[in-house]
């Protein structure tokens, strides 16, 4: 059977996600769960809002969703937040293991132009960038190994 080109970004994205898991960094699926991180961030402002006696940085370090987001201070996640409203749909993962990371899934390891601006912001901003690519066959055999039913 042939393999449709969302059919490869998938098992890319599955590979990505299993060989950090394993490598026992944090991730987090920047194109499935961008709207998680934009939550977390509303609802730190929120906190923030309404008992502002204790300092931004404290609700940030302290946050439950710290795990979404990865920030220890106030104006990180500000600036986090501003990236992916820019160039988070050029990114599959947002990755820490000692520092953060930007990374793009890819089948081929083509980037575009687009792709490679993206890199070049966030860089600027201090973030290690990669592609992680993985070699995925164009078709894939199979086998139906039982069929049942009829009257």
């Amino acid at each position: 059977m042939k393999l449709e080109k969302q059919d490869m970004d998938k098992i890319v994205v599955i590979v990505a996600a299993r060989y950090f898991s394993q490598q026992g960094w944090k991730w987090v699926d920047v194109k499935n769960d961008a709207s998680a991180i934009s939550k977390a961030y509303d609802e730190l402002k929120e906190q923030y809002d309404k008992y502002p006696y204790m300092s931004r940085d404290w609700y940030v370090s302290n946050s439950a969703n710290k795990h979404i987001h990865m920030c220890e201070k106030w104006d990180e996640l500000e600036e986090l937040m501003g990236f992916l409203r820019d160039y988070g749909q050029y990114f599959d993962f947002l990755v820490k293991d000692e520092r953060k990371s930007f990374c793009i899934a890819s089948a081929d390891g083509i980037l575009g132009p687009e792709e490679k601006n993206a890199m070049a912001a966030a860089r600027k901003l201090k973030y290690n960038v990669f592609v992680f690519r993985v070699e995925v066959p164009g078709s894939i055999g199979f086998e139906l190994m039982q069929i049942g039913g009829g009257l």
